[in-house]
């Protein structure tokens, strides 16, 4: 009885002391504890969008479209614009651009005449009538006509590095044109007497006539747009910078009638000269 006693004893003395040596083991690879909590902070939009502000000096093709002749000189016209855009890097930024240029703006008459019909007499004279003549005087047009663009371009540029403070660069963009035209032609005699209205009854039909060649329309067309532009930038303080460059603008084609109603279309390929400032946001 002793003997086994011991033995027993011997058996709960060794689980005893294998539940301390195992214990710690088994609280190490199973912690019962919550983890810490994590902060999240809020993401930052990023610090390159600018605004934009630009004029131009623009020199525009020849037109003779409704009258209008515009004028074949180095600089004839003008545009302004402004844009919003996002500077990535010191080497890639986009914007968006809008801006606004007219076209041509003419008034004025025309001093090359052309024989419009006034009345008719009949043939031979004293009839009986197998015919009628014609009777004709000098008529001349006075024209009133102008047509503008809106311009609307996505861009990209890629600044080419800094030197002494000035920044290259060079760009593309493409978009959209919206391209208005409005004319109206009237129509002279040469006494100054609108030529509208005037009647006459011919002696051999019989028929009565009246003459109208006066005309007017008003137009908007959407056209594609697309334009290479290079130049380069000069930093006046941290958010602000000048910015002088050549754009080469392509807006389609235009078309229309000359005072004569001869059709006449011609390709708006526009070159401007721009100056404009870049204010950086943040």
């Amino acid at each position: 009885m002793r003997f086994s006693g011991s033995c027993a004893g011997a058996r709960l003395f060794y689980a005893v002391l294998g539940l301390s040596t195992f214990g710690p083991a088994i609280a190490a690879d199973m912690p019962f504890f919550a983890p810490p909590e994590q902060e999240y902070e809020p993401v930052e939009l990023g610090t390159g969008w600018y605004l934009r502000g630009d004029i131009a000096a623009v020199r525009s093709p020849v037109l003779n479209i409704d009258g209008a002749v515009t004028a074949n000189n180095f600089v004839n016209n003008w545009s302004a614009g402004v844009g919003f855009g996002y500077r990535y890097n010191s080497w890639l930024r986009t914007d968006l651009t809008a801006d606004y240029q007219p076209l041509y703006s003419r008034s004025g008459a025309s001093y090359v005449s052309t024989p419009c019909q006034t009345g008719a007499v009949g043939t031979p004279a004293g009839g009986p009538y197998t015919n009628s003549v014609g009777v004709y005087t000098d008529c001349f047009p006075y024209s009133q006509s102008r047509g503008t663009a809106s311009v609307f371009l996505g861009n990209v540029y890629v600044d080419l590095g800094t030197w002494g403070g000035l920044t290259p660069y060079i760009g593309a963009g493409a978009g959209v044109d919206v391209l208005f035209q409005k004319a109206q032609v009237q129509w002279y005699m040469g006494n100054l007497v609108p030529y509208a209205g005037t009647t006459w009854t011919d002696p051999f039909t019989l028929g009565t006539y009246m003459a109208n060649w006066d005309r007017s329309y008003s137009n908007t067309y959407l056209k594609f747009a697309y334009a290479f532009m290079g130049g380069f930038a000069y930093d006046i303080t941290d958010h602000w910078s000048v910015d002088i460059g050549y754009r080469y603008l392509n807006l389609g084609t235009i078309s229309g009638k000359d005072a004569l109603g001869v059709s006449h279309s011609r390709k708006l390929d526009i070159q401007q000269v721009r100056l404009g400032f870049r204010y950086l946001i943040d």
